[in-house]
């Protein structure tokens, strides 16, 4: 995707739960092509700031484009034509429990009503390959997987309708450091051959530090820090500054310990 369109624009983006505001005028631009992390505190809103983005709720206030579009004008054929351009990566995979790895992946493919099922099968093999695993894996039902093996079956099935904007929702939560980076490494690969924008949630400081060239944090209900992560750990916001350099987080990037 090229880097002079938008992916995604939030301006204005409030956020309410009975009295406390999760989000109070969220401004947000993720530019074509770009690898975003969003990082902040439990309860800081990072994941439901990524359901405002997909159009799977509405801020109280402000409004949410993808690819240029106002979700919430949108009729319910165009929202889904939208989300058809994007793939999500839930948090611990989300396959689905009564379906082998194979039926996972075909599932959005099937939902197209589009493809005959010779079609689905070469793409649900060349998925498997893509996040490297056997296409063997595809007859194995969810449980029979690693915990790394069910978070590239499902980053397979995010990547079925070939997304230009990929959603990743904590990826590495729940692995090993071995199966984290070697993650990663698949993620990294996929971007440079296929060039879709990603915004990803995360607490894994040095995942985030591999995977993406910039960075926002959520702190108070606001975008406390936005940029490249050599520039953002240098804030001296609290929360930035025990993130990325204190507590229980070795220092990245050549910051000093505190």
């Amino acid at each position: 995707m090229n880097r002079n369109t938008t992916a995604v624009e939030l301006a204005g983006i409030w956020t309410d739960f009975g009295d406390r505001a999760v989000h109070r005028g969220i401004d947000l631009r993720v530019p074509g092509g770009q690898k975003l992390a969003l990082v902040g505190g439990s309860g800081s809103g990072k994941t439901t700031l990524l359901r405002i983005m997909l159009g799977l709720l509405a801020p109280q206030q402000g409004t949410a484009r993808l690819f240029g579009r106002e979700l919430e004008t949108l009729s319910d054929d165009d929202q889904q034509a939208i989300r058809n351009r994007c793939g999500v990566l839930f948090q611990g995979g989300a396959l689905f429990t009564d379906l082998n790895i194979y039926d996972n992946i075909a599932l959005p493919l099937r939902e197209l009503d589009a493809l005959d099922e010779d079609t689905i099968a070469e793409l649900v093999c060349m998925k498997l390959l893509m996040v490297r695993l056997d296409e063997r894996v595809g007859s194995l039902m969810p449980f029979e997987l690693s915990g790394g093996m069910v978070k590239r079956a499902a980053l397979a099935r995010a990547l079925a309708l070939e997304p230009e904007l990929l959603f990743l929702d904590e990826p590495t939560s729940g692995l090993d450091p071995l199966a984290a980076e070697n993650f990663v490494d698949v993620i990294n690969r996929l971007h440079r051959d296929l060039r879709f924008t990603m915004v990803m949630v995360t607490h894994d400081v040095h995942s985030l530090h591999d995977l993406c060239d910039q960075v926002a944090v959520l702190a108070d209900g606001e975008l406390v820090a936005h940029g490249p992560i050599d520039q953002v750990i240098e804030s001296e916001h609290s929360f930035v500054h025990h993130f990325f350099r204190g507590g229980r987080s070795r220092p990245i990037s050549g910051a000093g310990a505190p």
